[in-house]
């Protein structure tokens, strides 16, 4: 799929906006987390280019709107990695006193941000930096002022977001041309070292070069050196300019490289041959509108559609390729790094991109769907990176943060994403390695033996063996183990989620022997929950309930969550059975009181906008700030309401994922792409409560906002979805739908239908029709093989 699709994306597009037009980085952008924005970068980018006003943690750095001063322009923005933050400067440098004295005030006239390029002014210098990238390198281009002398610092030691440097270094190798690196300190998530070398590129030869280290007779101070080389835990270099004329240009590329500084010039060598500014951006901008062209949209409103454009935006920006064009990276995983190589295609191009990933905690409501859907390359690069894992260390991983695996969340987060790609018939991995490393992680000895985070030769805090033994993980897993999100009623139901998929890919992979045990496990969810009360409930090894218990918490909690949930409740956490919707339906009363009990939680959600303030997870009934709950609004149409579904999903869209303000758009944690993938299965009306991973998938039908919705799909196939409505009036709810010209009264679309191609037309109107979605006979096709036309 990668690049097939720009000639016909163009064509359709000639007459109007394109979508990288429309997307907009500065969207929720006040207060973000540091992975969070980017503009001059790509699609799955290894470079992030991007301003930075704050410093020091995860939650609240990077680009934040309404800082008063810039700080630098750095390259890497990852969850736990950073790195080569370049800063030009008019007037005596300032360098050697840190990021805070080069500052410049922070002035949005005249600032452009999209999709692969950024222009903002550095107002106390007078400069005009533009930035844009690509996959391996940054490209800077600075206009000044006249000025009698001009600087670019590159502080190598500098902290930057959540991460610490350990040392840096640099030398000079010709009078345009800079190599070194920054050592990244550990920190809490990355337990190892990890090394972001660099090679710069002027274009214009500096006057004089500069390097730094710390002073030989007191070691908090920085001094500068003597030779053209500098390797300390205070290293940086400036190189100068002297009267520089008023509209002069100083161009700056920056190849970035995890292995060495050979593969950072190699790359920069490769990805950008010339000094041809706008030509890159260009290029930029056409790999932009390739990505989001996949999904056209017409109709809607503007603000609509440059939302629709900016959520899928950021499920391109959240995780980034870590291999060089030659297909080399880091392996961390062992006692020292060691450099692997990616296979070659026949067009001598890395065959996936090993990926820096935040975990998959989630995801199988929001992004294994949107990737199985419409880009499904993606979704095997995060497979196949998670497998090299397994390969490299003996276990599947869950999280990838400088090549090293570092135990994100709980669980074994990376089967969903498996199993969904594999159901869906899009998995280009390894199924039979991919089997073996699920297998593995849903015993002792892999990945469900590891809590949060949670480091050392041998896990505790997972459970996985008393998972085994009571057929529950009990309360006093949070007393056992040394890591976090220690939740033991939670784990239960995220395990027992995981096994069902685990089952599914034995029966898909014609292993159906493994699947009875791994389906028996799919109900442990039964263990723990209350029939009495109507909700789970912890239980202790002895098997008594917790008390006293809340279902929604007076108080905080550990890591935001009531006792033995993870970032939530019991409230919410009851409904987290996507492998068994109706046998949750029917022990929490059947049909009627299932719908009017979350029809109850939904109303009483009205007022805090369907989302918790982040930290107050523990007390909501609805909260679209977290994963656990994404799929609410959803499980309506599994008790015999899909117009509930369709009125709370609009609701919900409205409320938490519409607005385009820099202060708001995804009320909370976006996540590496995950709500903007969610907010994007709203807008288009197709979603699954069960990831996509169930034997025969299928995509839920709610209310799209959009008149036209037009999927360019893998292998050249088009599904077109037409929305009808009355004009001026209001349009939530599904009157009726034609599947491929032919009535369809399901609220469930099988996948393979969609994959195929074809149109569908869905009539919409003020008022519910609640006979439409409530037959289930089209579905009865799918358990004889017959093609649904």
């Amino acid at each position: 799929m990668r690049g097939i699709l720009v000639l016909l994306f163009f064509s359709l597009w000639a007459n109007g906006q394109q979508p990288a037009d429309l997307a907009n980085p500065l969207v929720n952008v006040t207060k973000p987390r540091f992975d969070f924005f980017a503009a001059a970068a790509l699609p799955y980018g290894m470079v992030a280019l991007s301003p930075d006003t704050h410093h020091g943690d995860l939650w609240n750095a990077g680009y934040r709107y309404n800082d008063e001063f810039i700080l630098n322009f750095s390259h890497i923005h990852n969850a736990q990695t950073a790195g080569i933050p370049v800063m030009p400067v008019t007037g005596i440098c300032k360098a050697l006193q840190g990021l805070e004295a080069s500052r410049s005030k922070l002035n949005h006239q005249g600032e452009i941000a999209k999709p692969g390029y950024h222009k903002i002014i550095l107002q106390d210098y007078g400069i005009t930096a533009e930035l844009t990238a690509s996959q391996r390198a940054g490209f800077h281009r600075y206009t000044f002022p006249a000025a009698k002398e001009a600087h670019v610092i590159i502080d190598l030691t500098a902290a930057l977001g959540p991460v610490k440097m350990v040392k840096g270094y640099a030398r000079k190798i010709s009078a345009t041309e800079i190599e070194g690196y920054s050592v990244n300190a550990p920190t809490f998530r990355r337990k190892k070292n990890c090394t972001v070398y660099f090679f710069a590129r002027f274009s214009k030869p500096f006057d004089t070069i500069n390097f730094w280290k710390s002073s030989d007779t007191d070691s908090s101070a920085k001094t500068l050196t003597n030779v053209e080389l500098t390797d300390d835990r205070q290293a940086g270099v400036y190189a100068s300019y002297y009267n520089l004329q008023k509209g002069e240009q100083v161009m700056l590329q920056v190849g970035i490289s995890f292995v060495s500084m050979e593969n950072a010039r190699m790359n920069l060598d490769k990805e950008m041959p010339d000094w041809n500014f706008e030509q890159a951006v260009a290029k930029g901008k056409k790999e932009w509108n390739n990505y989001l062209g996949r999904i056209e949209v017409n109709g809607g409103t503007r603000k609509q559609q440059v939302k629709f454009y900016t959520d899928l935006m950021h499920t391109a920006i959240g995780r980034r390729m870590t291999e060089d064009v030659n297909g080399a990276y880091t392996d961390n995983t062992g006692s020292s790094p060691v450099v692997r190589y990616i296979p070659l295609t026949s067009k001598g191009v890395p065959s996936y991109h090993f990926l820096d990933a935040d975990g998959l905690w989630g995801s199988h409501w929001n992004l294994n769907i949107l990737w199985s859907m419409v880009y499904p390359e993606y979704g095997n690069d995060l497979a196949n990176t998670f497998l090299a894992y397994y390969q490299n260390s003996g276990t599947m991983g869950r999280t990838s943060w400088g090549g090293q695996e570092c135990w994100v969340m709980v669980g074994d987060q990376t089967v969903p994403l498996l199993t969904a790609l594999l159901q869906t018939n899009r998995a280009t991995f390894d199924k039979e390695l991919a089997f073996k490393g699920a297998y593995k992680n849903a015993f002792p000895g892999g990945t469900r033996d590891r809590a949060g985070y949670e480091a050392g030769p041998i896990g505790k805090g997972g459970g996985i063996d008393w998972y085994l033994k009571y057929g529950y993980v009990p309360i006093e897993i949070r007393d056992r183990g040394d890591g976090y999100n220690r939740g033991g009623a939670a784990m239960t139901l995220e395990y027992a989620y995981q096994d069902w998929c685990i089952a599914n890919m034995a029966s898909t992979l014609n292993k159906k022997n493994y699947s009875p045990e791994f389906m028996q496990r799919a109900g442990y969810w039964k263990n723990i929950f209350d029939s009495s009360l109507g909700y789970v409930r912890p239980k202790d090894t002895l098997g008594h309930w917790l008390t006293p218990f809340e279902p929604i918490g007076s108080k905080a909690g550990v890591n935001h969550a009531t006792p033995g949930f993870i970032e939530s409740n019991a409230a919410i956490y009851s409904y987290y059975v996507p492998q068994d919707v109706k046998g949750l339906i029917r022990v929490m009363g059947g049909d009627n009181a299932f719908v009017k009990r979350l029809n109850t939680d939904f109303e009483s959600a009205i007022p805090s906008g369907f989302a918790a303030e982040h930290g107050l997870h523990f007390a909501a009934r609805v909260d679209y700030d977290n994963q656990p709950g994404c799929h609410l609004a959803h499980l309506f149409s599994y008790a015999g309401t899909p117009w509930l579904t369709q009125y709370w999903v609009r609701q919900v869209k409205e409320a938490t994922f519409s607005d385009t303000t820099v202060s708001a758009g995804y009320r909370g944690d976006e996540d590496q792409g995950q709500m903007g993938a969610l907010s994007t299965l709203m807008a288009i009306g197709l979603f699954d409560v069960q990831g996509l991973a169930d034997v025969n998938p299928t995509l839920e039908i709610t209310s799209p906002i959009f008149d036209k919705i037009v999927f360019h799909l893998p292998g050249g196939k088009t599904f077109i979805i037409q929305t009808n409505y009355p004009k001026g009036k209001d349009n939530t709810y599904i009157q009726s739908v034609h599947l491929n010209g032919k009535s369809w009264n399901s609220f469930e679309l099988p996948f393979k239908t969609f994959t195929n191609g074809g149109s569908m037309t869905i009539n919409l109107g003020p008022t519910p029709n609640k006979k439409w979605g409530t037959m289930l006979e089209e579905l009865s096709l799918l358990a004889s093989n017959k093609k649904v036309e």
